[in-house]
C-alpha cells in the first residue's frame, strides 16, 4: 500500500462555528471544514493511533527554526512516544528563523546562492529525524529504538533514511512527500526508502480527529461539560 488515508466519518458533528484555515491547498488536508463544538468534540470519537501520533508530530514541528520547511517527528515503540525531534540549525548556531524579518524569510543556503542539488551539504539545519536519533543516543534509549516507528511531517531525505535505517527503525509514516525541483531524486529517495523500511506509507488526520484535536488546542483543554455532583 502507498498511501495511508483515515477515512473521514460522516457521522461525526459538524455544528461548531470554529473553521479551519486552509494550508495552502496540501493533498488530504481539509479546506474550511467546520470544527466540532467542546460537547461535539467530547462525543467524537478520538483519534486512532496514527493520528494521534501524527498530530504529536505537527505540534513538534512548530519548534522547528527552518525558514523553509518546518518538521516534527516522533519515535514510539509499542504505542509509547520514545524521542520527538524537529529540525533546526545546531546548538550555538543562529536560526534562520530568528533572521527572518520585515517580512521576509532568510535561508543560509539560499543567502549564499547554493542550488537545491547542494542542500545536503551546505544546509546547516540538522533534520527532525537527526535530532530525535541523537536524543536517543545521549538518554541512552538507543537500544529501544530497534523495531520502533516513526512519524514525521515529511518523508526522510537521503540521509536520514540511512541514519533510521542504522538505528533500527522499522517502519515510517509521513504526512508530506518530500518534493523539489530534482522529481529524479525525490522518486531515487522514495524507492530507497521502500526497500529500507518495513513499513513506508502516508498518514492524514482525518477531519473528525482533526476537529477534535484543534478544539482542544484553541480553547481550555480540561474545562467542565458537565456539572459537578
Amino acid at each position: 500500500m502507498d498511501k495511508l488515508t483515515i477515512p473521514d466519518n460522516p457521522e461525526g458533528p459538524q455544528d461548531d462555528p470554529l473553521m479551519v484555515p486552509p494550508e495552502n491547498g496540501q493533498q488530504g488536508q481539509p479546506q474550511g471544514k467546520p470544527l466540532v463544538s467542546a460537547v461535539g468534540a467530547r462525543l467524537t470519537p478520538r483519534p486512532n493511533w496514527h493520528e494521534y501520533f501524527m498530530a504529536m508530530a505537527k505540534v513538534v514541528s512548530t519548534r522547528s527554526t527552518c525558514s523553509s520547511r518546518p518538521v516534527g517527528c516522533v519515535i514510539t515503540l509499542g504505542n509509547r512516544i520514545l524521542v520527538t525531534g524537529y529540525n533546526g540549525a545546531p546548538p550555538g548556531a543562529p536560526h534562520c528563523t530568528d533572521q527572518s524579518r520585515d517580512g521576509k524569510l532568510y535561508c543560509q543556503r539560499r543567502a549564499n546562492n547554493v542550488p537545491d542539488s547542494g542542500k545536503l551539504n551546505f544546509c546547516p539545519s540538522v533534520h527532525a529525524e537527526e535530532n530525535a536519533l541523537a536524543l536517543a543516543d545521549r538518554l541512552g534509549l538507543s537500544a529501544l529504538l530497534r523495531g520502533s516507528t516513526l512519524y514525521s511531517t515529511l518523508s526522510p531525505c537521503v540521509r536520514c533514511i540511512g541514519n533510521l535505517v542504522a538505528h533500527g527503525v522499522a517502519r515510517v509514516y509521513y504526512e508530506l512527500a518530500y518534493r523539489s525541483v530534482d522529481r529524479e531524486r525525490d522518486l531515487e529517495w522514495e524507492r530507497l526508502a521502500r526497500e529500507s523500511f518495513e513499513v513506508y506509507e502516508q498518514v492524514l488526520i482525518a477531519s473528525p480527529s482533526l476537529g477534535k484535536i484543534a478544539s482542544s488546542l484553541l480553547e481550555a483543554t480540561s474545562e467542565r461539560l458537565m456539572p459537578s455532583e
